[in-house]
């Protein structure tokens, strides 16, 4: 008995020592509740379920620390001001976004009104709300003279400038379960796009993509310039248990067509699969300069779908060891992001289990989440649960920001009917290793915040990394708006931005470990003039 608590003690702390992320919630201050229910709770469903769960970061003050939002789905809004000391209060402002008698399930931040203070969309079931920053100074509710507030029961939304106006668009996908799973008019849970007129209101401009393809059950949207020719794509994951549509890939081609030019490309593409879709993750992977796709599902094979850089793609999900096939989970929310600082991207997917016989709880229960580490040849290897996580739960949202400030990327889990959990990135090597990261803002036809602006960043051991600035990640849920880069031991050789304009600009004798900003006119780091 004492050799078996000896080794229980040491297994114990040997983790603890070596975790690579680790639950900082309680001292951090966050303690926001999520309680929800599912849409089958029982034969005869009313439609008050609502599987979602939202978290989305931004500095809404100014401070230049990131400020988190989280959603309670049933229960109260919660907005958190950082306090620069990896800990968090409950902003003064949080009440005017509790919304407590509306069930929200989603976020996210952008300056859709080129003031220079992220504002903040609200996904509920029910009409959605959008809150204008009021300069940092609380917030107004805006949605009926903006709008946008959709009614159906939204589950992700994406802002993008689609048409290079200078004033930001907005994308709803819609789940189709309303008002319950068996769905008779799919009509009543329409996507919608919506076009920034500027001036503060929106144009509801959902004919532009036709009818039938707004219907499919939408989980998770991302606008992604797929083929790299400088114009923002739309891609939207769908639920095909409820309606087989499949995913949908819109590519941007302009001008014309009684408005503008979206067209079908899912088919083409080999983007459309027909998946049980349920969260999206966007990066460049393998480091050849195109932004690929990861889909959860539930509860079949994950999917990678790998850009092969002529305008398709290929499911690499089974080669790269990410299909994740259990036949009794399902995957949520997911993202992509360099944990160790190592140049290449690693992956992050939340799962529930899903029981055989749903009671008055719902259907998710504790299942193991999956880190991925990438090893830099076109696989990933799966990390043991006990060096990331403290223990088994049903989890659903996840977000990622370097909230710290620390040059290491820490990540936001949302477990279902408990609440948001903060993991703090604790790897050896990602303190090691060497990182920078870039704000991106834009200037006169580029809307300020500047989504889908491209950099590059090249080093001397030959890597060439991409990311792309964008709004909408995972499901339901807002990364930090910043681009961050892992280097291992190498030095940056060049840094080039690809504005949407087709502009490019190129910078040289870029220091590590630092915050750089990055205008229309220049860039300027800490540390350096």
């Amino acid at each position: 008995m004492l050799a078996k608590a000896a080794a229980f003690l040491f297994l114990f702390y040997f983790i603890q020592d070596n975790a690579l992320f680790q639950d900082v919630s309680a001292e951090a201050g966050i303690r926001a509740a999520h309680r929800g229910i599912s849409e089958e709770i029982s034969p005869d469903a009313s439609g008050d379920g609502y599987l979602a769960a939202g978290s989305a970061w931004a500095d809404y003050n100014g401070d230049g620390w990131v400020d988190l939002f989280v959603t309670g789905n049933l229960d109260p809004n919660v907005l958190y001001r950082n306090n620069g000391d990896g800990s968090f209060a409950v902003s003064e402002y949080s009440d005017m976004l509790s919304l407590p008698n509306i069930p929200s399930g989603g976020a996210a931040w952008a300056d859709y009104d080129n003031d220079g203070w992220r504002d903040l969309y609200v996904l509920n079931m029910g009409p959605n709300r959008l809150f204008r920053n009021l300069a940092g100074a609380g917030f107004a509710d805006v949605t009926l003279e903006a709008g946008v507030g959709d009614i159906g029961k939204s589950m992700a939304a994406a802002w993008a400038d689609y048409d290079e106006d200078g004033h930001l668009d907005l994308y709803v996908a819609n789940g189709s379960c309303a008002p319950a799973c068996e769905v008779g008019d799919f009509s009543r849970s329409r996507d919608a796009l919506y076009r920034g007129n500027g001036g503060g209101s929106f144009t509801d401009v959902s004919g532009l993509l036709g009818f039938e393809a707004l219907l499919g059950a939408g989980s998770a949207v991302s606008w992604v310039d797929f083929d790299d020719d400088r114009d923002l794509d739309l891609y939207v994951v769908n639920d095909s248990r409820v309606n087989s549509l499949g995913n949908v890939l819109w590519r941007n081609d302009g001008k014309g067509c009684g408005g503008w030019c979206f067209h079908n490309a899912s088919a083409a593409s080999g983007a459309g699969v027909l998946t049980p879709g349920m969260g999206l993750a966007t990066g460049d992977y393998d480091n050849d300069g195109d932004l690929d796709f990861y889909i959860s599902n539930m509860p079949g094979p994950m999917a990678l779908l790998e850009n092969t850089g002529d305008g398709r793609f290929v499911d690499a999900g089974a080669r790269a060891g990410l299909d994740y096939a259990t036949g009794e989970a399902g995957g949520w929310g997911t993202g992509f992001f360099d944990y160790d600082n190592d140049g290449w991207l690693d992956l992050y997917l939340t799962a529930t289990g899903i029981a055989p016989d749903p009671g008055p709880a719902g259907t998710l229960l504790p299942y193991p989440d999956m880190l991925y580490h990438n090893r830099g040849a076109g696989s990933f290897a799966a990390m043991s649960h006990a060096l990331f996580s403290d223990g088994v739960y049903p989890a659903m949202g996840f977000s990622a920001a370097d909230y710290n400030r620390d040059g290491r990327v820490d990540y936001l889990l949302t477990r279902w009917n408990e609440g948001p959990r903060l993991l703090q990135n604790r790897s050896y090597d990602a303190a090691s290793n060497g990182w920078i990261a870039f704000e991106v803002q834009g200037g006169g036809m580029i809307a300020r915040d500047a989504f889908g602006t491209r950099l590059r960043v090249v080093t001397d051991d030959g890597l060439a990394q991409a990311r792309e600035l964008r709004s909408g990640t995972s499901r339901g849920a807002g990364d930090e708006l910043l681009l961050h880069f892992g280097l291992g031991d190498a030095a940056i050789k060049r840094v080039i931005v690809s504005w949407l304009n087709g502009d490019y600009h190129e910078y040289t004798n870029v220091l590590p470990n630092q915050r750089c900003l990055i205008s229309w006119e220049e860039m300027r780091c800490e540390g350096q003039s």
